[in-house]
C-alpha cells in the first residue's frame, strides 16, 4: 500500500531532524534533496534503505516496545521506556517512549523523563539538560538532550 502525502511529510521531517549528524558542507544539499522528494520517492528511499518502520503506518517506537526492533534501553517503568537516540546530539541523548501509541504526552511520562534526566545528570555530568516533545509517526515522545557546551543546541520547549 503506497504511503500517503501526510506519511511522506512525517518521514521527511524525521529525516531532516537528522541533519545535525552530517558534515556542515553537506547539510544544505541533503536538506534540499529531502524536501524535494515526492511521496513515491520517499517510499522508495524507505524501502532501499530498509527503513520500513518509517512507512506503511508502522511505528518504529511501537516495534521497539514490542521487542521487534533493537534499541539500547536505559530505563523502564510500567508505562514508558527510555532508549538512547541512534543519532545523538550528545552523550546520553535519550528518548522517552510512552508504551501507549498516542499523540499526547501525559504527566506520568513527564515525571519519568525527569527521573531519567536526573540519572543522566548524576552519571554524565552535563552542564544542563534540555527536553522537548517530538512526534514521530504519530507517537509523541520526549527527547532528553544533555548539553555539555560543545554541541549545536536544538530548539526545546523546556518541559523538564
Amino acid at each position: 500500500m503506497p504511503i500517503t502525502e501526510e506519511q511522506a511529510q512525517k518521514i521527511k521531517e524525521h529525516l531532516l531532524r537528522q541533519l545535525a549528524n552530517f558534515p556542515d558542507d553537506k547539510r544544505e544539499q541533503i536538506k534540499d534533496q529531502v524536501e524535494s522528494m515526492t511521496a513515491t520517492q520517499v517510499e522508495e528511499f524507505v524501502e532501499e534503505n530498509k527503513l520500513t518502520h518509517l512507512g506503511e503506518g508502522k511505528c518504529i517506537f511501537c516495534t521497539i516496545i514490542q521487542g521487534k526492533t533493537p534499541s539500547i534501553k536505559i530505563a523502564e517503568d510500567e508505562k514508558n521506556i527510555a532508549i538512547l537516540e541512534i543519532n545523538p546530539l550528545s552523550k546520553g541523548h535519550a528518548l522517552i517512549v510512552p508504551k501507549k501509541h498516542d499523540d499526547k504526552i501525559y504527566s506520568y511520562s513527564t515525571e519519568f523523563a525527569k527521573k531519567v534526566a536526573d540519572r543522566i545528570k548524576e552519571r554524565l555530568g552535563p552542564k544542563e539538560i534540555k527536553a522537548e516533545e517530538i512526534n514521530i509517526m504519530g507517537h509523541q515522545l520526549i527527547e532528553v538532550i544533555p548539553l555539555y557546551g560543545d554541541e549545536t543546541e536544538k530548539k526545546t520547549t523546556g518541559i523538564i
